[in-house]
């Protein structure tokens, strides 16, 4: 009788399964607001004239409304082109204005050695000037199948994609998220939008090309913003606060 009760009651009290994401499409006017969070990065090579050019979005803290003493943008740690150094000076960001800020704080792996590695968190030194759209940022939970995204980059929009995580490419060990919003030069870091359980929100950057060349056929790696990566975001977020 006491093994019954038990049973019952282990039953009863078990955990209930994990619910799984609502995955809806974005409209049009969504993907343009999204469009205007997207900054340019520019880290200038070492020894030379060039730059690397990558794409980032302003992120929003759970504070929108709070007092800053800079931006935070994510990007891909190859694009800020140096890992382990918390600096950058030779990093500035393009902002929605065309004006230069100079980004004083970069949090980034001290290594690249997979796509998992292949982000950045950096933080300019001042506001930028007028009007600016920050987006959050959701960890990705469940991908059954494909599901509908949006992706903008520097002179690039891709309203109607689609994210799946893959079930045969390995890269640092994990499955990767493949997606089919297209890249190319200049796009890696570049924030792939989606509206999750009805909120419009950051959930993975694009990291660069995979598969299917430049057709309607590539497929291309995103980075979630879960897994290390939300926990930088958050150091970028206090870097950025006021100094008390």
């Amino acid at each position: 009788m006491l093994v019954r009760l038990f049973v019952f009651l282990s039953l009863c009290f078990a955990a209930a399964p994990a619910r799984a994401d609502s995955w809806t499409p974005l409209a049009a006017p969504e993907v343009s607001q999204a469009a205007a969070a997207m900054v340019s990065v520019y880290c200038r090579i070492p020894n030379s004239d060039r730059a690397w050019v990558s794409s980032g979005v302003v992120i929003r803290s759970d504070d929108p409304s709070g007092e800053r003493r800079g931006e935070v943008v994510i990007t891909t740690a190859h694009g800020v082109g140096a890992y382990g150094d918390p600096s950058h000076d030779n990093c500035f960001v393009v902002g929605p204005d065309g004006a230069h800020y100079r980004v004083i704080r970069t949090f980034n792996p001290p290594t690249l050695s997979s796509s998992w590695d292949d982000w950045a968190v950096v933080v300019t030194d001042q506001p930028f000037v007028g009007p600016a759209t920050r987006l959050p940022v959701r960890e990705i939970r469940t991908v059954e199948g494909e599901v509908p995204v949006a992706m903008v980059g520097r002179d690039y929009s891709n309203p109607d994609c689609h994210l799946e995580r893959s079930d045969r490419v390995n890269d640092g060990g994990r499955l990767i998220y493949t997606h089919t919003c297209g890249s190319r030069r200049g796009l890696s870091g570049a924030p792939i939008i989606a509206r999750v359980d009805g909120q419009v929100a950051v959930i993975a950057i694009n990291v660069g090309r995979l598969t299917g060349g430049a057709g309607p056929g590539q497929r291309a790696i995103a980075r979630g913003v879960g897994d290390g990566f939300d926990a930088m975001i958050q150091r970028g977020i206090e870097a950025s606060q006021p100094l008390r």
